[in-house]
């Protein structure tokens, strides 16, 4: 064992928590080194004088006190007025995208074994249907944004 090796165990050492391996390794150490004796001496006299102190209770209404000085934090409310107005949004970029959209769902139910379709295959109207359903979904998330705002505000 070297110093360095030494340096990093002394607590462990002084505490206690060393294997009785590593605590023969540090004794062998300590006998040959007055260096690390001294830093061992050090830190034994720093974990008894601590060890020694007794345990100080604080003053009455001290956790009360401290909580009040943190600062408030808000409480994140979901509104259903955002919801509504990305409804339409999201739509109109749903309509713009739809092939891509309607061509990652094909592709995900052919994954799936759902079905082999492709886009071409599909008629306008079944691509229209993809916003619609963009804008079902926004709706719901509408409602579900109003039950949860109503039920907490």
């Amino acid at each position: 064992m070297n110093c360095n090796e030494l340096k990093s165990l002394v607590q462990e050492y002084v505490t206690r928590e060393l294997t009785p391996e590593d605590r023969h390794r540090v004794d062998t150490h300590v006998m040959d080194c007055q260096d690390c004796r001294r830093e061992l001496a050090l830190m034994s006299a720093v974990v008894s004088g601590l060890d020694s102190q007794p345990a100080s209770e604080p003053p009455a209404g001290f956790a009360a006190r401290v909580m009040a000085g943190l600062p408030r934090q808000r409480e994140l409310v979901l509104s259903p007025w955002w919801s509504l107005a990305a409804a339409p949004v999201l739509g109109v970029l749903a309509y713009l995208f739809r092939a891509p959209l309607l061509e990652s769902v094909l592709r995900l139910a052919g994954r799936t074994g759902i079905g082999q379709v492709s886009v071409t295959e599909l008629g306008l109207a079944q691509m229209a249907i993809v916003p619609a359903v963009v804008v079902l979904l926004a709706l719901g998330v509408t409602a579900a944004a109003a039950t949860y705002c109503w039920r907490s505000c």
